[in-house]
């Protein structure tokens, strides 16, 4: 039942990336095919112009940018006018709005709207690196024929500045063959990956009756589909954290985790294997990994120690594919552990200026 990229199901025509190199010249090249990038707006006034600006330096020659207007509140549009407002060779600006319907709904509004070959989302507080979508084609090239989605690896950006030595993706990408055994224990995809047009007529869009962790039920259905990913080493994208994002709001980010795992068991469930079901009914009843992980942290702060052990522990038995998550468990378990452990979250906390508004 477990289907390599490109076996087992009808593969769509891969649409034609041609030969291109990591350190291609910008320009207005017709010979490259036409990327579209969704960039949804809202409250975003302080970080859009650094999005935007990210997607003026790239070296991909042909750029479709898609700025959707999710009825936000602040002025964040006046400034995504100034840009649409630029004539640049090989860039063209869409600018759309809608009432707040969700970034769900604005990543469907701008992919609708998008006419490119490839279509990208970036979030209106995140960033690319220069040439990183030179760089995601040529990766996606190098592979082939097969449903490949490719994952750019990123960095965080805290108030502890740009530590480029702690990617957000310290676990190796899972073995295609292994995908879609760990994609039920969590989320390793991401929204700034790069996406042929035909994952979407295959797949589907964006459930817009999730507020939250949106993503992680599209992944799911994209690795249920035979779609599988492909990481990038070079970190290629930069991701604010910042208090008030979505990503800030933990609690509802577990009852969205939980969610996602419900609607594709009914979804997928006469495809599943027992083990499967099996897991994803455990994972429902133990709750969030990632929110247990939280609580761990907090009690790691906070001295209770005890607390702590039982956080951890049960977030390692639904978590055996993190291997970091399993390395803890069993410092945990030597004596003294708990307390090293203790120091280290100290330690992480100073490298990344900790603040409890953020929800990390």
């Amino acid at each position: 039942m477990d289907e390599a990229p490109g076996e087992g199901r009808d593969v769509p025509d891969r649409d034609p990336v041609h030969s291109v190199s990591a350190d291609a010249d910008t320009g207005n090249d017709g010979d490259h095919p036409l990327v579209s990038v969704v960039v949804p707006v809202y409250n975003s006034r302080v970080s859009v112009g650094e999005t935007i600006s990210s997607l003026l330096r790239q070296t991909w020659p042909r750029l479709e940018i898609v700025v959707v207007d999710d009825g936000s509140p602040d002025n964040a549009m006046d400034l995504v006018e100034v840009y649409a407002g630029m004539e640049l060779p090989g860039r063209e600006f869409v600018v759309v709005s809608q009432p707040n319907g969700g970034v769900a709904s604005a990543r469907n509004h701008g992919l609708r709207r998008s006419t490119g070959d490839w279509v990208l989302f970036l979030d209106s507080d995140d960033a690319y690196l220069p040439g990183a979508i030179t760089h995601m084609m040529a990766e996606r090239e190098r592979l082939g024929d097969g449903k490949w989605l490719i994952v750019p690896n990123a960095v965080e950006v805290t108030g502890g500045g740009l530590d480029t030595s702690r990617p957000l993706a310290r676990e190796p990408m899972p073995a295609p063959n292994r995908q879609r055994e760990v994609i039920l224990q969590y989320n390793f995809g991401s929204m700034t990956s790069l996406f042929p047009r035909a994952f979407f007529q295959e797949v589907g869009d964006f459930d817009e009756t999730m507020a939250f962790v949106e993503d992680w039920e599209f992944w799911i259905r994209a690795v249920y589909s035979g779609w599988r990913f492909h990481r990038t080493e070079k970190v290629l994208c930069l991701v604010w954290w910042t208090a008030g994002s979505m990503m800030s709001n933990r609690e509802a980010m577990d009852a969205g985790e939980d969610e996602a795992l419900r609607r594709n068991l009914a979804r997928f469930r006469d495809e599943m294997t027992p083990d499967e079901i099996a897991f994803v009914e455990r994972r429902l009843e133990v709750g969030s990994p990632q929110g247990l992980l939280r609580q761990m942290a907090d009690n790691l702060r906070s001295g209770d120690l005890d607390a702590a052990k039982r956080q951890l522990d049960a977030a390692a038995s639904v978590l055996p594919a993190q291997k970091r998550v399993v390395l803890k468990q069993r410092i945990s378990r030597l004596p003294g552990g708990m307390k090293w452990l203790q120091r280290r979250q100290s330690t992480i906390d100073g490298y990344v200026d900790y603040d409890p508004s953020l929800g990390r």
